[in-house]
Formats: C-alpha cells, structure tokens, sequence
C-alpha cells in the first residue's frame, strides 16, 4: 500500500510538472481578415506584384485550417525545444499573419508565406511544412538572447547576416526532428536547404551539420540557463 501511494505521488507530481511545462508554451493566433492583410492588399502597388484572387479567397478560407494545423503539431515541436534548451519562450502569446504576397516568411513580423500549401496552387508543399516553417519563425525570437555573448557568432561574424542568425535556430531545428524521430521531415528540410536557391540558408545548414555539429550551437543556448533562473529568482525590497 505505501508503494502505491508513492507511485501515485510520484505520477501527480510528474503530470503537475507537465501541465507547468505545458503552459510555458506560447500561445500562437493565426491572423488572416476576411479581405487579405493590408500588406497582401497593398502588394501590387507597393511591391509591384500581382495576388491571384483566387489564391487570396482561398487563405481567407484555410485560415482556420492553419490555426488547427498549428494547434495539433505545433505544440510539439516548442515542447521538445524548450524541454532540451531550458529556457522559457520569451512571451506569452504571438501572433503570425498570412501573406499570399511575400515569397517568405519572415520572424519579425511573424509572416508567414502560406502560398505553397493553398488548394488554388499547382505545385503543393506537404502539410506539415507548415507548422515547421511557423516553428523555424519562433525559434527566432527563442534564440536572440544568446548572439551577445555567442563565441560562435564570433568565429563566423564574417558570413552573410542570414547565415548567422540561422546557426543556433538551425540547430534547434535539427535536434527537434530527431527528438521527435521524423527522420523523413529532417531528409526533406535537409534536401531543401542543401538544394535551395539561397546561399546564406544554403551555408547555415553547412555549419551547423557538416563543421561543427549542432551541439555547440545548443550548448550555448543551454548555457543561458543560468541567467535565466538568475533574473526569475525573487527581488526583495531594500
């Protein structure tokens, strides 16, 4: 009987902890009106590109689609993250807009490029991209603390700005996939960054997997730890 009220003990403590974890993670809204963004209604007269309105109507649409989407798969992907690093999500709540007019998405604002998974599109990107690409924005702004005092963005502070501030976030993003075991995800991200158009991204990627391993890179992130707990820590008044 006195084991199994430990046992019990030990569950309630363990699923108390889960549920404190759980709610360090930052809520995320997916933004989308009912007539396009400002920036996707202003894109042919301001960025001199032309929206398909059919594509438009259709991320009106899937709007509430991407927020389920995000919901069901994008919880897991903070969750192993914050779990491996430590440190808590620098806010609360985050909102990302939708945009059927910028060729990217971008961390600050949070914009997110959803051209590449609507229906009205020919050529489609898997599903689960989505929540990744939203994953891969976040980690932006999880891992800014850590540039001042990284000695690896030192070492490569001669490499093109994207490449340097997509090494700890590239990091986080392989050990994540391999945590949650989707090596299929990790081929295709790595296909993709290996492949694409752009050098910097191309060369992040060649860092982090080919010269030094993504584990210096969350090390130092790991390492911010301790100034974390520092500043959570109780001021008393003088």
């Amino acid at each position: 009987m006195h084991a199994q009220m430990i046992r019990m003990a030990v569950l309630v403590s363990v699923c108390a902890a889960a549920q404190v974890h759980a709610a360090q993670l930052p809520r995320v809204e997916i933004l989308y009106p009912p007539g396009g963004s400002l920036l996707d209604r202003l894109c042919k007269t301001d960025f001199n590109r032309t929206i398909d309105e059919a594509v438009l109507k259709d991320a009106v649409q899937q709007r509430a689609d991407f927020q389920r989407r995000w919901d069901a798969e994008g919880p897991s992907y903070l969750q192993a993250a914050l779990n491996e690093i430590g440190v808590t999500f620098p806010y609360h709540e985050m909102q990302a807009t939708l945009t059927v007019c910028l060729p990217a998405s971008t961390s600050i604002p949070l914009v997110i490029d959803v051209t590449p998974f609507l229906a009205s599109t020919v050529k489609q990107t898997p599903s689960w991209e989505f929540s990744e690409i939203l994953f891969h924005e976040l980690m932006h702004s999880y891992v800014s603390p850590v540039f001042a005092a990284s000695a690896l963005m030192k070492k490569y502070q001669n490499e093109a700005a994207a490449t340097k501030y997509h090494l700890h976030v590239m990091a986080i993003e392989k050990m994540v996939l391999l945590k949650l075991q989707r090596p299929d995800q990790l081929a295709i991200i790595d296909h993709n960054y290996r492949n694409g158009s752009d050098l910097a991204y191309r060369r992040a990627w060649e860092i982090v997997n080919d010269v030094e391993g993504p584990q210096p890179f969350l090390a130092e992130l790991k390492a911010l730890r301790a100034n974390h707990t520092e500043q959570q820590k109780p001021r008393h008044r003088s």
